[in-house]
């Protein structure tokens, strides 16, 4: 393959890997708004906080939920049929669910919302696409690079996603998934005209709608590495816990708008990607994994603690500041330590359980954190916190002879 079909190649999966995760980021000042202001009529005005945070939490859950299936299964798509006809379906998908979405929110159903987030967790399986045409394409000495310009695109649309959702928003609820619908269409043309196939031996391969759930089940069997995949979870359950519904509190308590929420994510998302880019650098070449990930652990908890603290929303900024640092120590450091603690010859079945638990944790911490935060907007603190400091004391617990050596 020619190094200017390469180039052409990776800049459109990077545009679908940034759509991806821009349409993830999309939803967080929007959905929050919609069905915690009574004064928009989404639900009626009847309606409980604590039906209120279910429906939220549904509706954050089912993407992730349909995505733990779709990832193995596009994936499999992909090594028995080439990369490109799999990425085309894929992106139509996400094509009709943003569309469907424009029609949700303008409607104000929630049934069709549903349906679009059931299309969009089809077609955002599309990453395990993304993550083989990128290897097809990388040399030994060129896959550090592109995976890199991979994590930069996953950055940088969770950054953009919830500050464009809260600007979008400003002309009407339904306007950044139009705008979504628009960007995710121009991605779909382009990839039509100009990506080309990376690869050219297909596998016979069986398709398994259950691959994410052996996924789970093999995490218990390796002795060596199941606590580290049991932080993992945490980490992860804690994560979508505290992002996810902490705009619910953030109305309830300091009466931010959809965008301000898209600032406070932007500012999140943009002090973390320079984080994990520069800052977190000298601190990985110098410190052992094990230590980094419990002091990252149990700071960042401590951070998610002190919130309902704040005696006004200023205080968030230095919380911002202070969050982003410290989480971005958590997935390198635990990337490292799974990857380390497999053999060579497990590396990619075992970054693979991984990807599993990390989506597993996302949709089960999503579909039972709408209720309790309904209950309290505080418990997306509280819960979120815990969680991540319970995950640190589990690493300080079977790891402590080595978290205070020097690598």
């Amino acid at each position: 393959m020619k190094d200017k079909t390469k180039k052409i190649d990776i800049a459109i999966l990077l545009f679908v890997t940034f759509i991806d995760f821009m349409g993830m980021g999309l939803i967080y000042p929007i959905f929050s708004k919609l069905f915690f202001d009574t004064s928009l009529g989404f639900l009626p005005i009847a309606t409980t906080s604590e039906t209120r945070g279910l429906w939220l939490g549904l509706l954050f859950a089912l993407m992730p939920f349909i995505q733990f299936f779709s990832i193995s299964i596009w994936g499999t798509i992909s090594d028995r049929k080439g990369r490109k006809r799999p990425l085309l379906q894929s992106l139509s998908f996400t094509i009709l669910g943003h569309l469907i979405s424009v029609f949700g929110v303008y409607f104000s159903s929630i049934s069709i919302l549903l349906s679009s987030r059931i299309l969009l967790g089809i077609g955002a399986g599309n990453i395990s696409i993304v993550q083989a045409s990128m290897a097809d394409i990388s040399s030994k000495e060129t896959k550090a690079k592109n995976f890199g310009l991979y994590g930069m695109a996953i950055g940088a649309g969770f950054t953009l996603g919830p500050f464009i959702g809260g600007f979008l928003s400003i002309y009407g609820y339904s306007f950044p998934f139009l705008f979504s619908f628009i960007l995710t269409s121009l991605n779909l043309v382009l990839a039509i005209l100009f990506y080309k196939d990376t690869l050219f031996k297909f596998l016979e391969k069986k398709l398994s709608f259950s691959a994410g759930f052996i996924n789970l089940k093999k995490a218990f069997h390796y002795k060596n590495i199941r606590t580290l995949f049991l932080c993992t979870f945490l980490v992860a359950f804690s994560w979508t816990y505290f992002m996810d519904f902490a705009p619910v509190y953030l109305i309830s308590r300091f009466n931010f708008s959809p965008s301000k929420i898209g600032l406070f994510y932007g500012l999140i998302g943009g002090f973390f990607a320079f984080s994990s880019g520069l800052l977190i650098r000298p601190f990985l070449a110098r410190f052992r994994a094990e230590t980094l990930f419990f002091v990252g652990a149990l700071l960042t908890s401590l951070c998610i603690l002190s919130i309902p603290l704040y005696p006004s929303e200023l205080w968030l900024l230095l919380f911002i500041v202070l969050f982003s640092f410290f989480a971005a120590f958590l997935n390198p450091t635990i990337t490292t330590l799974v990857s380390n603690s497999a053999t060579s010859d497990m590396q990619g079945e075992a970054l693979g359980i991984l990807g599993s638990i990390n989506t597993a944790a996302y949709a089960i911490s999503a579909s039972v954190a709408g209720f309790f935060v309904g209950m309290n907007p505080s418990l997306s603190m509280w819960i979120g916190g815990i969680v991540m400091f319970i995950s640190a004391i589990l690493l300080l617990a079977v790891y402590r002879e080595k978290l205070f050596k020097m690598p």
